[in-house]
């Protein structure tokens, strides 16, 4: 589906506050008929995340604080494209060796979908890493945040029971979950040609208002 032109023209863009991870972008738009108001956007560098299932079939989960809810949270391992250059499928080995502790297994793109397109420009870059083994030896050291997440295996029925009943779900995981399961009914195949380009992230962040 072709996305069109926009039916707004962006009159004027600010950009108020820039953190660690997001910037705040502020646009005045204006439509055909002469009306104008503003839309606040989150800029996010976007991230890439990976259903994961080891050589015995289990799937992989971390469950992890996320400061944001306020809680622990059961999760496929994902994390932020924040080294520039580092191309896509780069940043998913270095996160799943980081979280899992894992290396290897046959890697298939999934989707790319916006989380949050109300609001925020996030992008991510959903995979499925079939057979992963255990990294010999010491495991990568991640952020000082992730030193406390553990890694959970469970198949599909129980990632399913667990994931979709927490209070509030994980948006990412809960997608993973849904194609797994049409993939593995046969009801559904990803378009490889949709697949990310290794520079992805910069691409997006290029299309962005100046």
């Amino acid at each position: 589906m072709s996305s069109g032109p926009s039916p707004f023209e962006v009159v004027a863009s600010e950009r108020p506050f820039k953190g660690h991870v997001v910037t705040l972008r502020v646009d005045r738009i204006r439509d055909g008929g002469g009306r104008e108001a503003e839309r606040e956007v989150v800029e996010h560098p976007g991230a890439v995340a990976a259903l994961v299932t080891d050589e015995d079939g289990k799937l992989l989960l971390v469950e992890q604080w996320r400061q944001a809810m306020g809680r622990r949270v059961l999760e496929i391992p994902a994390g932020k494209y924040d080294v520039d250059g580092e191309p896509v499928e780069t940043a998913l080995r270095r996160e799943l060796a980081e979280e899992l502790g894992v290396e290897g297994g046959r890697l298939r793109w999934l989707a790319s979908f916006a989380t949050t397109p109300g609001w925020s420009d996030e992008v991510c870059d959903l995979f499925l890493v079939e057979g992963a083994t255990r990294i010999g030896g010491q495991r990568p050291d991640g952020d000082w945040e992730e030193q406390d997440l553990s890694v959970v295996a469970v198949d599909l029925d129980e990632a399913l029971r667990l994931c979709a009943t927490e209070r509030v779900g994980d948006a990412k995981t809960l997608v993973a979950l849904g194609l797994y399961g049409h993939l593995l009914a046969g009801r559904w195949a990803p378009d490889e040609g949709g697949r990310p380009a290794a520079d992805a992230p910069a691409r997006r962040a290029a299309q962005r208002p100046s």
